[in-house]
């Protein structure tokens, strides 16, 4: 598979275990719940901070970014800011999709924490040794961690180390 297809299979997965849209109580309008996670893409060469503006993020919210090319636009990206109630937490999110899902029935992929705004992913992947990973060929999941609570980072940054 083509690192495209296999962020689309994460794409679609997310999509189906995100809540569904529910009516609202009063008048009838529809409501989109936040996602269980949402899909940025993000140049790879350049620092990931400027490039996504994540301070409307909810409390609980979860975004991984990928490498342009590998996800043609962004997916639940208008809902980052919406309350995860009912959502499972961060972490076990985070866990459920790292450690039970890529590799076993969703295609696996290189998984990277971003610790800093002014990281960007081909800095992570030259610092592992990667630099001249094949974007169109290897799926990249890159967590920001610098957006998510200080208290969830260390175990996020644990499950990055999928193998």
């Amino acid at each position: 598979m083509t690192a495209a297809a296999d962020i689309g299979a994460i794409r679609d997965w997310l999509d189906a275990s995100s809540p569904a849209r529910v009516r609202a109580p009063m008048g009838g309008d529809w409501i989109w719940p936040a996602p269980i996670a949402a899909l940025l893409p993000v140049d790879p060469d350049a620092p990931t901070g400027p490039q996504v503006d994540l301070s409307d993020l909810s409390e609980g919210g979860m975004v991984f970014l990928c490498p342009q090319g590998q996800l043609s636009a962004p997916f639940a990206d208008d809902r980052l800011s919406r309350a995860v109630a009912g959502l499972p937490s961060l972490v076990e999110r985070v866990r459920h999709l790292f450690g039970h899902r890529l590799g076993v029935d969703l295609p696996d992929m290189l998984t990277l924490a971003l610790s800093s705004p002014s990281q960007s992913v081909m800095d992570v992947l030259t610092g592992e040794g990667l630099g001249d990973l094949d974007l169109a060929a290897v799926a990249v999941l890159a967590v920001p961690l610098w957006a998510l609570p200080v208290a969830d980072r260390p175990a996020v940054a644990a499950l990055c180390e999928h193998p």
